[in-house]
């Protein structure tokens, strides 16, 4: 894990607090809601309670940050004295580099854990309101888990041929649910306490509803899909070995968008009327499920995967920033049409309720976010086949270097790799003839192999750079998973004769 890599993601969750605080100043300089009109009150409803705890542990978590800020200082200038300073007479040669190391040991923990210290203390309470809405609408979150769950699979199958791991998967989804669901939380309540102090026509009320409530899209949209954001950057700023592409960036962004479609279907389950839950869950769960937050933060996603190999910095902004507009653009567009489409749909089909369920919310999905999901698609499927053209070269290269590389990947086994189909077909007869364990180990080796030829790949690309591991060390893991290596303790894969 880079140094640089764990400062950014440091700066990109301060952004976050920035947003929080702005949001706070404005609430404090609104101009009062002085209308006597009835529906305006709904612009003065009382703070949440999780939203006032949220308040309260977010100041709490900067002061516990500049704390460990003021600790991670000191100890990085300890430990540069420590490893400036002479060691003195020792009576080794060997003893100078020996307590060199053990005087840098110690501090850089200190330094991982006061950097980890730092980004828990900054996110962790924007997971107040997420948790309260879960925990409170425990039978609707019951009820889309499966679905949720899995869509997420299909996210992950969706990689078909090297994966990311799948707790990194996982960590973009908790953080769809936790910290970008609930910082969007957070900004949607703070706009709703200062938006109509500030857009809102005292004289017309009437008249400028349709404007402040076209002012709330927009704010949804740009928090939303900046806190969604906002993860996959910290995820590729931390683990950049394994976000190496448009096809990882497209997955990592899909999973952070379910965790969020969870948190907020959930949200709005918990105080909609409950004759009103078939129609959202059919909406959010089942038609929209991988449209909507899902396409918006895979193109985000997209975005950060391209830019790993743009070797132009100003190319690189412009590769993420084009994904977060694209994610801002659809979103913002889609809650506009869709406020719009919605007072239509009974007309359309006769209100026949059955009709405009089955028929209407597909429908409106399709005009509204039918683009953004061709495009992220799209982007997926093209680069899936130049994953498929640079790995297909990588392993050849591999298998031709014979003894010499080790025999990590033999000449039969390269067509085997290259087809996903092939693959699942092997991976189930493994199943039914070793269990869970001999697949999980034949999908343990397969995929050591093709992040072997995936690294290879990289090496030999333009821009590489120092995130991509030694490939000594991914052949010998290889090796071993293969059951040649000399101390290994697994078994041989499972049906070998179906590799080689």
């Amino acid at each position: 894990m880079p140094r640089h890599g764990m400062a950014s993601a440091i700066a990109v969750v301060l952004t976050l607090s920035v947003a929080y605080a702005v949001g706070q100043i404005l609430y404090w300089t609104a101009p009062d809601i002085v209308s006597p009109s009835p529906w305006v009150k709904i612009w003065l409803l009382p703070e949440p309670t999780p939203f006032k705890v949220t308040r309260v542990l977010l100041v709490v978590g900067w002061c516990v940050a500049t704390l460990l800020a003021l600790a991670l200082l000191l100890t990085r200038r300890r430990a540069t004295a420590a490893t400036a300073a002479p060691t003195g007479d020792t009576g080794s040669e060997q003893a100078e580099p020996m307590a060199r190391f053990d005087a840098t040991a110690r501090p850089r923990l200190t330094l991982r854990a006061c950097q980890f210290g730092i980004l828990g203390a900054l996110v962790l309470p924007f997971a107040v309101m997420p948790l309260a809405a879960l925990g409170s609408n425990l039978p609707q979150l019951l009820l889309c888990l499966p679905t949720t769950g899995a869509a997420l699979f299909l996210v992950h199958r969706a990689q078909l041929y090297r994966r990311m791991p799948g707790w990194l998967l996982l960590a973009g989804f908790g953080w769809g649910v936790l910290i970008g669901g609930g910082f969007g939380l957070v900004m949607i309540t703070w706009f709703q306490r200062y938006g109509a102090g500030y857009f809102l026509d005292f004289q017309r009320p009437r008249d400028s509803i349709r404007e402040i409530y076209t002012l709330f899209c927009l704010n949804g949209a740009v928090v939303a899909e900046f806190g969604k954001a906002a993860g996959i950057a910290v995820l590729f700023l931390l683990f950049r070995r394994h976000i190496d592409g448009v096809v990882s960036g497209v997955v990592v962004g899909a999973a952070v968008g379910l965790g969020h479609n969870l948190t907020e279907t959930v949200h709005y389950l918990g105080f909609v009327n409950p004759e009103h839950h078939p129609a959202q869950f059919w909406d959010r769960q089942v038609v929209g499920l991988m449209a909507a937050h899902v396409a918006f933060s895979a193109l985000a996603g997209a975005g950060f995967g391209a830019a790993r190999w743009l070797p132009e910095r100003r190319d690189r902004w412009v590769a993420v920033g084009g994904g977060l507009l694209a994610a801002v653009g659809g979103h913002f567009e889609t809650d506009v049409v869709l406020m719009r489409l919605d007072q239509s749909r009974g007309e359309w089909f006769s209100h026949n309720e059955t009709l405009s369920l089955l028929l209407g919310i597909p429908l409106m999905t399709v005009i509204t976010s039918g683009v953004f999901v061709a495009l992220y698609v799209l982007i997926l499927r093209r680069g899936l086949r130049a994953q498929a053209a640079g790995l297909a070269r990588a392993l050849h290269a591999e298998a031709a270097s014979g003894p010499s590389g080790g025999a990590a990947v033999t000449g039969p086994e390269v067509a085997l790799l290259l087809s996903p189909a092939r693959r699942l077909l092997l991976e189930m007869r493994v199943w039914r003839r070793d269990g869970t364990a001999g697949l999980r180990h034949l999908v343990r080796f397969q995929q050591a192999q093709l992040d072997l030829a995936t690294q290879r790949w990289h090496r030999e690309r333009v821009g590489a750079d120092s995130f991509i591991p030694d490939e000594q060390q991914l052949r010998e893991k290889v090796i071993d998973l293969k059951g040649l290596g000399g101390t290994s303790g697994t078994s041989e894969v499972p049906a070998r004769k179906g590799l080689s």
